[in-house]
């Protein structure tokens, strides 16, 4: 019949027809993606700033809003336990609930004494890191390269305001420690992973810091041996 002999040709003009559009809808993608990537990457450059000491400071200003951010939603969460703590406390009268608190309290006094250390240590790699940063513009304007050290000090900071972010949360893990409640041990060991994840923070800030001294120090080696050699 008629239409055996057209169906065949009909249906590989069908295939045809779908090939061409995705041919065309695929370019049209890879124009729409190339246009963005070239609007960033214009935008990124214009608003960059020129020192290394000025990046950083727009790094720690991000994170500081970042960290404010995550400051009011744990004071926001500390005013909803208060309250729940406020209410369940009233309903404690046996001895195991009173011994329960107080053998919860001092897990939680040891684990504030922890994050007290955590905190003391990111403030010491920060001030770290700014007087890296301080050597490496000094550097900069005698013409030494830093820009292995420049990389390895913006990586550093990424880690430092993971670090940062790490300590925040496991202050609000301590926190929401309460002796009161049904499963305090839980809370107890979420609170420990959470000191744990914010001590593996702070050692890859530290090993980052020591990567873009020893860059900055190798920089610092090659020009004084240039100049040496000239």
């Amino acid at each position: 019949m008629p239409w055996k002999r057209t169906f065949p040709a009909l249906l590989a003009f069908v295939f045809f027809v779908l090939f061409s559009l995705g041919v065309v809808f695929a370019s049209e993608d890879e124009t729409n993606d190339s246009s963005v990537d070239s609007f960033t990457n214009t935008t990124v450059s214009n608003s960059s700033p020129t020192s290394v000491s000025d990046k950083l400071k727009q790094m720690r200003q991000i994170r500081q809003e970042k960290i404010e951010n995550l400051r009011e939603k744990k004071k926001e969460r500390a005013e909803n336990l208060r309250e729940k703590k406020k209410e369940i406390r009233e309903n404690i009268a046996t001895k195991q609930a009173e011994i329960k608190e107080r053998v919860v309290g001092r897990i939680k006094e040891i684990f504030s004494m922890m994050l007290k250390r955590h905190n003391a240590a990111l403030e010491r790699l920060d001030k770290i890191a700014e007087r890296i940063a301080s050597r490496i513009d000094k550097l900069k304007a005698r013409g030494v390269d830093t820009s292995k050290a420049e990389k390895e000090l913006a990586e550093a900071e990424q880690l430092g305001s993971a670090a940062q972010v790490a300590i925040d949360s496991a202050q609000a893990a301590v926190d929401a420690i309460d002796a009161s409640s049904v499963t305090p041990k839980d809370a107890v060991m979420t609170a420990k992973e959470a000191l744990e994840s914010s001590k593996d923070a702070l050692k890859a800030y530290h090993k980052a810091l020591v990567e873009a001294i020893v860059e900055l120090k190798s920089s610092a080696d090659l020009r004084g041996g240039t100049e040496s050699a000239e």
